[in-house]
């Protein structure tokens, strides 16, 4: 897991809802409807799974420590969505005890490694690297009016680059893997092809690929991976790599193209794929 920064929530916030607006107008969903279209499930059916749940965000302090308000913000991401959730005041192994014996269905809670979120009733874990992966392929999918049958690049073979890229092939993508690392890349083509049973390719000029492909998913940690002189028209980015690796120059050239945010989308997947339904 990338560790986030105070800079990077610090804002969020107060802006989600003009964050649903902003996804509303690329794709037609807003948080939760592009969550529920990742999970395969209507957004009425999960809304009435969540309504009466109890949610959870407990503090860790271990590793590098606490990020200020990082508890608070996933709270307030899941009260947007309309589910009830809290902080313990306690942190740690005593905020855990204190989210069970106020009878928390679902605890969400991050250290440096890891930001998972476990159904305790379903005994269901689920990982933020997968859950961000497939719903920001999800909201690619809904910016594209449907990928089936087109070329989608995914940039990074990390944790969530390869979820998106396995969420893009069962929406029918063509999907092809850049990473710096061409060995790497190799390897993960070849596993996902087997797991998969379809063809899956290497790119490993990304300056030239930017020209054939329209369609990017940028799931590095890195900055400066894609510049102004990559994007096209028609192309269209999901950026859930953090830091964001797309130049401002990019950014400013293709605003309503790209769709990116540092915790948002990722956490509401999460709390999707814990209350789904048996």
């Amino acid at each position: 897991m990338t560790r986030l920064t105070p800079d990077d929530i610090d804002t969020l916030s107060s802006q989600l809802a003009d964050f649903d607006e902003k996804l509303l107008l690329q794709t037609g969903q807003d948080m939760l409807g592009i969550a529920c279209h990742g999970a395969g499930i209507s957004k009425e059916t999960i809304q009435n799974s969540i309504k009466d749940l109890n949610i959870a965000a407990v503090t860790l302090s271990s590793g590098l420590g606490q990020i200020t308000g990082f508890a608070q913000t996933i709270v307030d991401i899941l009260i947007h969505i309309g589910l009830n959730a809290f902080v313990p005041r306690e942190t740690d192994a005593a905020g855990f005890a204190r989210a069970v014996e106020k009878e928390a269905d679902i605890i969400f809670m991050a250290d440096d490694k890891r930001y998972i979120a476990v159904n305790l009733k379903k005994c269901r874990l689920i990982d933020n690297t997968w859950a961000t992966g497939n719903i920001f392929a999800a909201a690619l999918d809904l910016m594209a009016r449907g990928l089936k049958s087109q070329r989608v690049l995914v940039i990074g073979c990390g944790p969530v680059g390869m979820a998106a890229a396995e969420t893009l092939i069962s929406l029918g993508a063509h999907v092809g893997l850049h990473d710096k690392d061409q060995a790497k890349c190799e390897t993960y083509c070849t596993t996902l092809e087997k797991r998969r049973t379809k063809r899956v390719e290497p790119i490993h000029d990304l300056k030239v690929a930017c020209r054939d492909f329209n369609f990017l998913v940028e799931a590095t940690n890195a900055k400066g991976v894609i510049n102004s002189s990559m994007i096209n028209p028609p192309t269209l980015i999901v950026a859930p790599g953090v830091p964001l690796g797309i130049t401002p120059n990019a950014v400013k050239k293709a605003s309503k193209q790209i769709i990116y945010d540092p915790l948002q989308l990722g956490t509401v997947a999460m709390a999707v794929m814990a209350a789904l339904p048996d």
